[in-house]
């Protein structure tokens, strides 16, 4: 009886601390080639109290970080060709806007954290800076850099971003925090619905999803209930409030907290 009242505590716990609830169900994307299963809630990596497999470890000594406990933020950055528009700018292009907005949150993410960058944009889809806690100097010239146009990958994007934190949480023996921020304003390409990319994260993974969806409004893919935290912003100010919303949602984790 012990024992069974112990698990249904521990699956109470898990449903209210561990995965966020706010969003509206969208599919939003323009790949309405495929109708794709969207993940319940409840099927998330962190409903399961007991699972703990995230990532795969393996036994390499030399790849274990020095700090476990770090949290991670993998930026994707949205440098399509819509991004040269100049609507929801105040009067200047919205990738201007977002460039700003976006290198004053580096500014205010805590040193202590790993920071990484991927954009898609005129050049190519690709991490522009791999994670690390000594870059702040290279993200920002890397945001400078980018240049409007080309498409909007946004499963692509995901996979990737996914990929270089499951990375990372090896080194980190599968401890710390692990978040995909994302600026885009846009729905995504031809074969780029990102639905199968979120499901999969939501349900292999404790890694959390926020996304800044600049002048589209919330009926977005990357807008899914209870899955992922969305924020729609229709101006340079709101968008910057939701990049620095992020990290209210994603408190630093304090190991003195439990001593």
């Amino acid at each position: 009886m012990r024992f069974i009242i112990y698990s249904c505590c521990l699956i109470a716990f898990a449903v209210v601390f561990f995965k966020p609830s706010s969003g509206v169900n969208s599919t939003g994307s323009k790949d309405s080639s495929a109708q794709i299963k969207k993940t319940d809630a409840s099927s998330g990596y962190g409903f399961d109290a007991l699972k703990n497999d995230w990532p795969a470890l393996n036994n390499d000594n030399a790849l274990v970080s020095d700090n476990w406990l770090t949290t991670n933020y993998l930026l994707i950055f949205d440098g399509s060709g819509s991004m040269d528009n100049t609507n929801c700018g105040n009067g200047q292009k919205k990738i201007v806007a977002a460039k700003q907005a976006i290198q004053t949150f580096i500014n205010d993410i805590p040193n202590s954290a790993n920071v990484g960058l991927y954009v898609f944009d005129n050049k190519d889809a690709s991490l522009r800076v791999p994670l690390g806690n000594n870059n702040r100097a290279t993200l920002k010239q890397a945001i400078y850099d980018v240049t409007a146009g080309g498409a909007t990958p946004l499963k692509s994007s995901l996979d990737s971003s996914y990929a270089a934190l499951e990375r990372q949480a090896s080194k980190q023996l599968g401890y710390g925090e692990y978040n995909v921020v994302i600026v885009t304003d846009g729905d995504a390409s031809q074969g780029e619905n990102p639905q199968p990319a979120i499901n999969r994260i939501y349900r292999d993974s404790p890694v959390t999803i926020h996304t800044i969806g600049f002048c589209i409004g919330e009926q977005h893919a990357l807008n899914a209930k209870g899955i992922t935290y969305y924020q729609s912003a229709n101006n340079p100010e709101k968008l910057l409030a939701g990049l620095k919303n992020v990290l209210a949602e994603s408190a630093e984790f304090d190991v003195a907290s439990f001593n």
